[in-house]
């Protein structure tokens, strides 16, 4: 998915014009002052507010800086503090950032980020996924990424269903999981045989079949990397009803 700033801006001069003046009344009472260098930080942080009103670019720039390993600190120079912080047992923690365009939730093991998970919030947010022939998240069903499936794990309530598995990328991995999931709070949340799905797991009977399907249907709206389990993932993963609660508490 492209989308170009430039050639919207320059079909729209007016807009273009509202834009600068917007940045020039941001910036120039701040160089006045004699701080220029805050006014540099100005101006870049309104430019991406509004570009973000029309395009995904901010956010896919931002999404794309994220790598297992990294430190606790760097990470926090690109997304600024977490809103949440929950720890989950055994020396692992998660931390929360949300947006109203997606949910980012890292997975914290000492001062290193240990896994990660990106969840769309928004129809057409779809940040490239494992280089995936340039789709993005969203844009292509599971049963069409390549190579054999990992391991998955389902799940289904009354309120939340859930769906993880391990993608298989071979040597890129380098000793990390990839993984892709759906979540019914996610965005494009339409998804057929999970309960069938979850219900043959707990039997064993018919699971392979069943897993088919789903991967045949559905489009995930997760995906991640780490050096952690399936269910440490979905340990981090948040109710519909947290969900909504920090998203009208924290959201941009």
């Amino acid at each position: 998915m492209f989308f170009s700033v430039k050639s919207d801006s320059d079909q729209n001069p007016p807009f273009r014009k509202k834009v600068v003046a917007f940045l020039a009344a941001v910036s120039l009472p701040v160089i006045a002052l004699g701080t220029f260098s805050e006014a540099v930080m100005l101006v870049e942080q309104a430019s991406d507010r509004v570009v973000s009103s029309f395009t995904h670019f901010p956010e896919y720039k931002d999404l794309s800086l994220m790598r297992v390993g990294i430190s606790r600190d760097y990470a926090g120079k690109v997304f600024g503090v977490p809103q949440v912080h929950r720890e989950l047992g055994s020396g692992l923690s998660a931390e929360y950032y949300f947006n109203s365009k997606y949910l980012l939730t890292m997975l914290i093991r000492g001062n290193e980020v240990a896994g990660y998970t990106v969840t769309s919030l928004r129809d057409g947010f779809a940040p490239p996924v494992f280089d995936h022939e340039a789709r993005g998240l969203g844009e292509f069903p599971l049963a069409d990424v390549p190579g054999e499936p990992g391991g998955f794990l389902v799940d289904w309530t009354k309120t939340s269903a859930v769906y993880l598995e391990e993608v298989n990328l071979g040597g890129s991995s380098l000793n990390q999981s990839a993984l892709l999931g759906w979540l019914n709070y996610g965005a494009s949340a339409v998804n057929e045989g999970l309960a069938e799905l979850y219900r043959s797991a707990l039997t064993g009977e018919g699971s392979t079949e069943r897993r088919q399907t789903v991967r045949a249907l559905t489009h995930a709206n997760l995906y991640g990397w780490g050096r952690v389990t399936l269910t440490e993932v979905q340990a981090s993963l948040l109710s519909p009803a947290e969900l909504g609660h920090y998203l009208s508490a924290y959201h941009n």
